[in-house]
Formats: structure tokens, sequence, C-alpha cells
């Protein structure tokens, strides 16, 4: 039996293959870890291949499977596939808006943004309407936003992370109508419609992507603004809970600055782990004094627990503003 010469793949080709011949699973959680525009010509890759013979899949996997002699469909490499694989990896409706994308041969729209220099977002973003250029940068990967915002005038900052903050949904025709605004300057197709964006976490998610110097004034300058807002994306970027993952050295230095019957309040019903290590932080009489104090102590109103908890964060951010403490591993903002 001759073996078939399998023709010359490129390797975009050689990739869809393989995502062909592991199965849905497989082709799904790699799809979870590509770029979008990785994702496009996978897709497109995939989408073309209405046969696929075995001595492609020998090249494409050649360690793997031999090379045969008779061509043979895998009967895969349909749209029904794609939208299964992609179901398991972005879900159902972000698979099928994808599959309509491939199978147009383009993305375009705010994701086409997704691809574009923070530079040149900065660039086409300027001069809008603040909600237009809010809701493109909430439709950005956090780091490439927050690239983003760094090249933008300082005055606009504080407003455009305020709208992105409070950003929720977004009617289909209003997307529609931002993505024809982004194609007509960018020169490219209608792009993928989302209506679920921005919020407190995109924020937050912002602005941990940003130097800590920049951060913590444009937080300041939002506090200024609007303090309700201020005190979500406080709350959102460091919770009580979270003092579990600052070194002992830093919780010791925060426990000098916290008034006895505050902390005996934050710990009434604190979990047991962050109990436990801040007794540890604590001389054993002072730990044992707290935990008296916690046992004798009544009945307690939530809101007091809740009220004691927030002053213990605005200490600890006070505390990490000024330098005197970190607050765990990524030291993000406070």
């Amino acid at each position: 039996m001759t073996k078939e010469i399998a023709p010359s793949l490129s390797g975009t080709e050689r990739a869809a293959l393989l995502l062909l011949s592991v199965g849905e699973s497989r082709a799904a959680e790699v799809l979870k870890y590509l770029e979008p525009k990785e994702v496009q010509k996978l897709g497109m890759a995939i989408s073309r291949k209405r046969k696929v013979s075995r001595a492609e899949v020998a090249e494409a996997l050649s360690d793997f499977i031999e090379q045969a002699a008779e061509r043979m469909p895998l009967s895969v490499g349909s749209e029904e596939y794609l939208l299964a694989a992609l179901g398991s990896a972005v879900g159902n409706d972000r698979a099928r808006e994808l599959v309509g994308q491939i199978t147009a041969g383009r993305l375009g729209g705010v994701d086409a943004l997704q691809h574009m220099s923070a530079n040149a977002v900065a660039d086409l973003i300027r001069h809008e309407h603040p909600q237009i250029a809010a809701i493109v940068l909430a439709n950005l990967k956090p780091n490439h936003a927050a690239e983003v915002l760094t090249l933008l005038p300082k005055a606009q900052r504080p407003e455009l992370l305020s709208r992105i903050a409070n950003l929720e949904s977004l009617p289909p025709a209003a997307l529609k109508e931002l993505d024809a605004i982004i194609d007509q300057k960018v020169s490219n197709a209608p792009g993928i419609h989302r209506s679920r964006i921005g919020g407190v976490k995109a924020a937050v998610d912002m602005i941990n992507q940003l130097d800590r110097s920049f951060g913590a004034d444009l937080l300041e300058a939002i506090r200024a603004e609007d303090p309700a807002l201020g005190t979500a994306l406080d709350e959102a970027l460091f919770a009580f809970e979270d003092i579990v993952n600052m070194s002992g050295r830093h919780i010791q230095a925060l426990l000098k600055e916290v008034p006895n019957e505050l902390l005996v309040k934050a710990l009434k019903v604190a979990d047991e782990r962050l109990k436990e290590l801040i007794f540890n932080n604590m001389s054993k009489r002072a730990a044992q004094l707290v935990k008296d104090d916690i046992e004798g102590t009544g009945p307690v109103r939530l809101a007091d627990v809740e009220h004691a908890q927030r002053e213990i964060v605005r200490i600890v951010r006070r505390m990490a503003e000024k330098g005197e403490i970190s607050l765990g591993v990524n030291d993000d903002f406070v």
C-alpha cells in the first residue's frame, strides 16, 4: 500500500486539524487559552475543512498518526462542531456570535480594538463622548484598558472610570450603533455584540493593572467626585477578609492602629482562619484578652460588625497609601 503524500499545510491549518482530531472537550480547553484573533483564524480554517484526509491529519500529528493510503473524511469540520467546541469554551451565545463572524471571515466593531495598540485606541476615543469611550474601555481586557487610560488626558480619567463602574448593560441596538461607529473609524466589518459590560469589577480589574501612584491618584479623584462610587471601588479593591493575604509583619503594624473594641466587634463573625491569623500576630496575653472579650460580648448587630470591619479596612487603606504596610502578594491598590 502506498502512503499518500500530504499537501503542505500552514501552521494555522495544522493547528485546526489538531483541534479537529482531539474532540470537542479537549479542543474547547485549548480555545480557552487563545486570543480572540487566534480563535477566529482557527475557526475559519476549521469551517473550511469540510473533508479532512488521513494524510493531512498525519502531517499535523506527525509523531502520533501514521500516514494513510486512502483519504477518509473525519466529518468533524462543520459549523455544528464549531458551535459545540466553542460553546464548551465560551458559552453557547458567545459561540453563535463567534461562528457568525468566523463564517463572515472577520472581526470588527468594538472587538476589533482588542488587537490594536493602546496608542491607537487612545487616539480613537480621545475626542469621543465619555460614555462611548467608557464602553470601549469596558470591552477591553483590563491590562489593555489600563494602558489606554494612562494615555488619555488626566482630566478625562476619573469620569471615564466612574462611567465604567456604573455600566451594567447595553441594549443590543446601542452596541450595534457603537460597532458601526468603530467600524467607520477602523474600516472593519460589524463586530460581536455584547450586552453585559463594565461594572465595579471591570473598573477594579483595570485599576489593579495600573501603577500604584497612578491608581491611587485616580481613586482619590473619583472619591472627591462621587463618594458613593469611591466607597464601592474601595470595598471591591480590598475587603476585611483580604487581611489574610497580608504578611505577619504588616498585620502586627495594623493591629497597633486598631482600637481593641473595634477589633472585638469586627471579629465577632469573622472567618476562623482570619481570627487565627490575627491571634497569631498578637502576644498570647493580648490574644487571650480579645478572645475573652469576643466570648463575653453579647449579641451584636450585624450592621455594627460590618461597620467595625469597614473602619478597619479604612485604617488598612490609609496605612497602605502611606507606604506603612502592603496588602499581600500582589500588593494591589486600596
